[in-house]
């Protein structure tokens, strides 16, 4: 068993591991000073109420930095799975801009400091609301306490079953972000058709000039449209890829 600062250590690690992956709690708009005063004191609150075993002695500081490197690990599995749904929806907005004429169009994000399309920047700020308003922010905290239930220090399985479930999840990002560009894509794409057989009915129109325009307008309004839908379908997905956050903590603990 590790004990003292040992245990109190690992525990850290975990919990670095989900701030670094993690919605929110890896935002960049959060200082570093703060980050780390959380990580520390979710950390105690953490290592306080719940008993930190390990199926193998710590001997020696080689094999507690393999603890720790493991740890950190875990924790960012745990949020990886969070973020997953979030990074399906970049991915919708990319294909969204790409049909609307925003290809070249990218904006900085201040969650992750990386360069990313206009309506995926705008749908990725709508379900972190949606995020924060169904406490996905403690849920994910919640997660890393009851892992230590599961998945003692250097007891995780990491066998073909997670790497199986984390490819698993890697698939379901393409899947989120074609299910949510699907209607405004296919809108664009018909109006391409009548666009083209516009060009070849009527060809002193410049359909260049009012394609561009009309497909934003287009586009605009059906993302407007079936911003209920959207934020309905969000609120779905975050309940079930929480019940597979719990997934992975029992895989991790066979």
């Amino acid at each position: 068993m590790a004990l003292g600062w040992e245990s109190f250590l690992l525990v850290v690690g975990r919990m670095s591991g989900l701030f670094i992956s993690t919605p929110v709690w890896s935002s960049r708009q959060i200082p570093a000073q703060v980050k780390i005063f959380f990580i520390l004191m979710f950390s105690a609150l953490v290592s306080m109420v719940t008993p930190i075993d390990t199926t193998a002695a710590l001997a020696g500081p080689g094999f507690f930095f393999l603890a720790l490197g493991i740890e950190v690990f875990i924790g960012y599995a745990i949020g990886f799975v969070a973020y997953v749904v979030f990074a399906g929806i970049q991915l919708a907005g990319q294909l969204m801009d790409m049909q609307m004429g925003f290809g070249l169009v990218n904006v900085i994000d201040p969650q992750s400091g990386t360069q990313v399309p206009l309506i995926g920047n705008f749908q990725f700020l709508v379900a972190l609301m949606v995020f924060l308003a169904v406490n996905g922010h403690h849920l994910v905290l919640s997660a890393v306490h009851d892992s230590y239930k599961y998945v003692p220090i250097l007891g995780a399985n990491l066998d073909g079953n997670f790497f199986n479930f984390m490819m698993n999840m890697g698939g379901y990002m393409f899947v989120i972000g074609l299910k949510l560009a699907a209607p405004v894509v296919a809108a664009l794409f018909l109006a391409d058709i009548a666009l083209g057989f516009i060009a070849r009915t009527v060809p002193q129109m410049h359909v260049f000039i009012i394609g561009l325009p009309m497909k934003i307008g287009i586009g605009l309004a059906l993302v407007m449209v079936t911003m209920p839908v959207f934020i309905w379908f969000i609120s779905v997905l975050m309940e079930r890829f929480f019940v597979y956050m719990e997934q992975l903590i029992i895989i991790l603990g066979k």
